[in-house]
This record gives C-alpha cells, sequence and structure tokens, in this order.
C-alpha cells in the first residue's frame, strides 16, 4: 500500500512547489483551444449549410414569384393540380378536371412546379414497377 502512495506523491507534484505552475500552463489556452474547434466547426459545417439555405430559398422564391396559370404545381401536402389564378397571396389549384374541383392554397406552400421532364420521369418510374394481375371477376 505505501508504495501505491508513494507512485500518487510522486505524479502529482503538491500545490505550493514550482513543478506545479510549470505543468498548469496559461490560463488562456483553454479558450484559444476551444475557439480555434468553434472556428473550425463553423468554416466546415455551419457556414455551407447556411449557403446552402440561402441558395434554396432563393430559387423557392423565385419560383413562386414566376408562377403562372396553367402550370402543374404540386402542393407541400401533396396535391398535383393545375394553376386556376394567381393572387398576391394565395393560388387556385384545379384537382379534378371532371368535377371542376378547386382547392385554394397559399402561395408559399407550393413546392415546386412540375416540368415535362419531371413527367417524363414519373412515367419510366411507374414503367419499372411491377404491375399486378388483375383480379378474377366475380359472377
Amino acid at each position: 500500500m505505501t508504495t501505491y502512495t508513494l507512485v500518487a506523491e510522486e505524479a502529482a507534484p503538491a500545490p505550493g512547489t514550482p513543478d506545479a505552475a510549470e505543468k498548469q500552463g496559461s490560463p488562456y489556452t483553454l479558450f484559444i483551444m476551444m475557439a480555434l474547434i468553434f472556428g473550425v466547426f463553423y468554416f466546415l459545417l455551419i457556414r455551407p449549410q447556411q449557403k446552402k439555405q440561402k441558395t434554396e430559398q432563393a430559387k423557392k422564391a423565385e419560383m413562386l414569384k414566376s408562377l403562372r396559370k396553367s402550370d402543374h404545381v404540386m402542393t407541400l401536402g401533396g396535391i398535383y393540380g393545375v394553376v386556376a389564378a394567381v393572387s398576391e397571396d394565395e393560388v387556385v389549384i384545379k384537382v379534378d378536371e371532371k368535377n371542376d374541383v378547386r382547392v385554394r392554397v397559399a402561395r408559399d406552400y407550393i413546392s415546386r412546379v412540375i416540368t415535362d421532364e419531371d413527367e417524363d420521369e414519373d412515367k419510366e418510374a411507374a414503367g419499372a414497377e411491377k404491375k399486378l394481375p388483375d383480379a378474377p371477376e366475380k359472377n
């Protein structure tokens, strides 16, 4: 037991000795290291994400500004339709042609405008899916 206490005493010098002051270092090194770590995180993680968000917001604002009648759109709720009327704050979307179903939506809730390229991709994806066999008819 006495050997362990001797080793522990030798490893940690007494607070009053000059060796203890030399091993502690400057009190500012911790703050400098924390600032450097924060700087690295900011420039590698936070700043690129903020730039990406700004460009996406600018693209969405431009898309909403250029919204016109007869554009095919999708809302944030997943409703597909054709723009019937556009006002400053809201958009009227025609959802069903047969029954003339129209939905009023706030302009900010339009998630994207569907182009011909998007429709072609949707058709290709639908064609790639397996088709289920038809159910037998009941007599």
